[in-house]
């Protein structure tokens, strides 16, 4: 029988991973964009409508999400992984990153934050709290647009074209088989 290796409580969090490397972006009160990625998000309630993201303090995006109380989450697919990194590892304070990564911004149809038209999936998201959870703030926020594109979605992901970027953790990305399993 194969037996446990411990994994440091520090760590746990790799254990509930992969999870889709969601792009959020939010705009201050200047005007403009910025995003970041995202693995820590939850969907919270069907009825309201409510998902749930943590941010670090110190990012910058956490910053304009205070500030305008608004985000969107895009979902991503693997042909943007490279946007996706450096979206993930570069600081928006001092440059213009959305622009850098080359995707294509547009406007949003409830909030003021844009969404990026390469994604597979679109949140338009208005906070209604925030829990302060050790080095991160988990914003609670309403959903009120969701929209997908049709090719990729119906009801659901259909896993034989969303191949929805996954972070596995680090740098590393992976995404789902294509194989629908059920019982």
């Amino acid at each position: 029988m194969q037996r446990f290796t411990p994994v440091p409580v520090s760590s746990a969090y790799h254990l509930l991973h992969p999870k889709p490397a969601a792009l959020i972006i939010s705009i201050g009160s200047s005007g403009r964009a910025n995003g970041m990625i995202a693995a820590w998000t939850t969907p919270l309630s069907c009825s309201p409508p409510l998902i749930g993201v943590s941010i670090s303090p110190r990012r910058y995006t956490y910053k304009l999400i205070k500030e305008s109380r608004e985000f969107t989450l895009n979902i991503l697919d693997v042909n943007h992984v490279k946007q996706v990194h450096f979206l993930g590892t570069v600081s928006g304070r001092s440059r213009d990153k959305l622009k850098e990564s080359g995707l294509t911004l547009s406007e949003s149809k409830r909030v003021k934050p844009p969404h990026v038209e390469e994604a597979l999936g679109v949140l338009e998201c208005r906070v209604e709290k925030e829990v302060e959870a050790g080095d991160h703030v988990f914003f609670i926020a309403r959903v009120l647009e969701a929209y997908a594109k049709p090719e990729v979605f119906d009801e659901a992901y259909k896993p034989e074209k969303a191949k929805i970027l996954l972070h596995l953790g680090a740098a590393d990305y992976v995404t789902i088989s294509g194989e629908t399993i059920r019982p």
